[in-house]
C-alpha cells in the first residue's frame, strides 16, 4: 500500500523537481520607497533578496550552487552591480540558501554573515541529513542526496543566545533575530514591514501565496511555535520564505490555526 501511495504521489513529486529546478528566473520589485528598495530574485524557486537603504545594499540567502550568472544577470538587469553589495545574510547554511555564498564572497568581497550554530554545516559544504515531513519530502530528498556547495566560512558568526543583532551597526533599520527551530543557526531578518523568514515556511508549488509546511522539518511542534513568535512581532505585515511566497501575515495566521487544529 505504502509503494503504491508513493507510485500515486510520483507526478508531484516530477511537478515538484519540475518547478523548483525549471522555474523562468525573474526578479520581483517587493518596495520601491523613499525608505528602502527591496527587490526578490528568484531562481530555480530559491528566492535572494536584495535590500538597499541609507546608501547600503543587504543581499539576503544565496541560492543554489550553479546558479550564480543567473542570480548575478538578474542583479545587473535590475541596476544592481554586486561588487556594491555591502554584506549578505543567510537565514540557514543549508544547500539551496548558501550554495551561491562562496562565489559572491570570493569575486565580489561581499561579507557573510551567518548563525554560528550552522558553521559545522558550512564547513561540511552543506553535508547534513535533512528531515522530510511527507512522504512527498522523501522522494524529493532523494534528488538532493550527495549535492554540496563550495565550502567557505564566514565574515561574522551571530550567536543563536546572543539576542537580537540591531542592523543599524550595519547602516540599516531592521533586526536579524536567531531562530533555530529550522537549524541549529537559522535566522529571520525584519526590515520594515517584512520578514524574511528562510524556510520557517514555504508557499504552495502550485499555489505560491499560501503558505505551506516546509518539505523538510525535524521538529514541527518547535517550527509553529517559532511561527508564532514571528507573528507576534509588531509591525510585520509581509513574509518573504526562502521559496515561492510571499504571503500577508494574516495569511500565516490562518496557516498557523489549521496547524494547530490538526
Amino acid at each position: 500500500m505504502r509503494l503504491l501511495n508513493g507510485l500515486k504521489l510520483l507526478p508531484l513529486v516530477m511537478l515538484a523537481g519540475l518547478c523548483l529546478g525549471c522555474s523562468e528566473d525573474k526578479a520581483v520589485v517587493v518596495e520601491d520607497s523613499k525608505d528602502r528598495r527591496i527587490v526578490r530574485f528568484d531562481v530555480a524557486s530559491a528566492n535572494v533578496y536584495v535590500v538597499e537603504e541609507n546608501g547600503h545594499r543587504l543581499m539576503i540567502d544565496a541560492g543554489n550552487p550553479g546558479d550564480e550568472m543567473r542570480y548575478e544577470a538578474l542583479m545587473r538587469e535590475s541596476g544592481i552591480d554586486p561588487a556594491t553589495i555591502d554584506f549578505a545574510i543567510l537565514t540557514h547554511g543549508h544547500i539551496d540558501h548558501a550554495g551561491t555564498a562562496a562565489f559572491f564572497q570570493e569575486r565580489y568581497g561581499i561579507q557573510i554573515i551567518g548563525g554560528g550554530g550552522d558553521t559545522p554545516m558550512i564547513e561540511a559544504a552543506g553535508d547534513v541529513d535533512l528531515c522530510p515531513t511527507s512522504i512527498t519530502a522523501k522522494l524529493l530528498h532523494m534528488t538532493l542526496k550527495g549535492k554540496q556547495y563550495p565550502a567557505f566560512q564566514l565574515d561574522r558568526e551571530i550567536s543563536a543566545t546572543g539576542g537580537t543583532v540591531d542592523l543599524a551597526e550595519f547602516g540599516m533599520t531592521g533586526t536579524v533575530i536567531p531562530h533555530s527551530g529550522h537549524t541549529p543557526g537559522s535566522m529571520v531578518i525584519t526590515i520594515g514591514s517584512h520578514a524574511f523568514v528562510g524556510d520557517l515556511i514555504r508557499g504552495g508549488v502550485l499555489r505560491p501565496e499560501v503558505p505551506a509546511t516546509h518539505f523538510f522539518m525535524c521538529d514541527l511542534e518547535e517550527n509553529q511555535r517559532r511561527i508564532a513568535e514571528i507573528m507576534a512581532l509588531e509591525g510585520i505585515r509581509h513574509w518573504h520564505p526562502g521559496h515561492f511566497g510571499p504571503f500577508p501575515t494574516a495569511a500565516v495566521g490562518q496557516y498557523l490555526t489549521q496547524q494547530l487544529d490538526e
